[in-house]
């Protein structure tokens, strides 16, 4: 029984002795118990085994719950900024004008921007090819608010939605779209999808000048290569041979770990 009152002493002492706040002469007392105790022993050894937190389920739920909390209110953060600037442009707009114009596009150009974000956040399986297809929707819709306002509206410009808008916006999410691709499907590097971007971005700005009837001779033509197209050109062969070197790099070490 004595035996017992002094284990339990002990063990009672063990977290005070084991953060250091027992004295001298308890530290001895206790050491001198430990020593001889395989039962106070056991007790210490576990106390001083660091806590798998970690591996807690209530832990994990609770960083689940914090991340999902975090994570609403950036949303309402967002929504909150977009509506104010919402608000803000239909009441200066209504008290400029008398009625509502250039609010429109606007309003589009922040859903044009929110939306894409947003599926990019909430998102956890493809989310740049969700995202994009977001933005080519968006896209096309703002060319169209912008083509009805500013011309229907407010008298300005011609016609140009179907003239040029749509086929320039087609030809650039082709562009993108393929360079998206590359990454995708082939599964390269973020740089490969970029010098596959740049490369076609030179023939994608001429045709984008075609299109806006820009060229009136081979004048034209080399004129916009000279002051566009050589340095999209210079900028696509440095990725290139960027993107071969580190590929050989990495095949080497490959190879040096074989």
């Amino acid at each position: 029984m004595e035996q017992q009152l002094v284990c339990d002493t002990v063990k009672d002492l063990l977290p005070m002795y084991i953060d250091h706040m027992t004295s001298e002469a308890s530290n001895v007392s206790i050491e001198e118990h430990i020593s001889g105790c395989r039962d106070c022993r056991t007790v210490l050894e576990q106390m001083r085994e660091p806590v798998a937190v970690e591996s807690a389920p209530e832990l994990k739920e609770f960083k689940k719950f914090l991340k999902k909390s975090k994570m609403s209110l950036f949303y309402w953060i967002m929504g909150a900024a977009a509506v104010i600037a919402v608000v803000t442009c239909f009441i200066v707009n209504l008290a400029i004008e008398g009625r509502l114009s250039w609010f429109y596009i606007v309003a589009a150009g922040i859903g044009t921007g929110y939306l894409p974000a947003y599926i990019a956040i909430r998102c956890e399986e493809h989310r740049i090819v969700k995202m994009l297809a977001a933005l080519n929707v968006c896209v096309f819709f703002l060319l169209g608010v912008i083509q009805i306002v500013v011309y229907y509206q407010m008298g300005i410009g011609g016609k140009w939605f179907w003239r040029t808008g749509v086929p320039i916006a087609v030809l650039w999410s082709v562009i993108v779209w393929l360079s998206v691709l590359v990454r995708v499907k082939f599964r390269t590097m973020v740089l490969t999808a970029v010098t596959v971007l740049i490369c076609l971005a030179v023939p994608g700005n001429f045709l984008t000048n075609m299109i806006c009837g820009y060229y009136r001779g081979w004048e034209d033509y080399a004129a916009d290569f000279v002051s566009n197209g050589l340095g999209n050109t210079a900028a696509a062969v440095l990725l290139i041979i960027m993107d071969i070197m580190i590929y050989i790099g990495r095949k080497g070490r490959g190879g040096h770990g074989k």
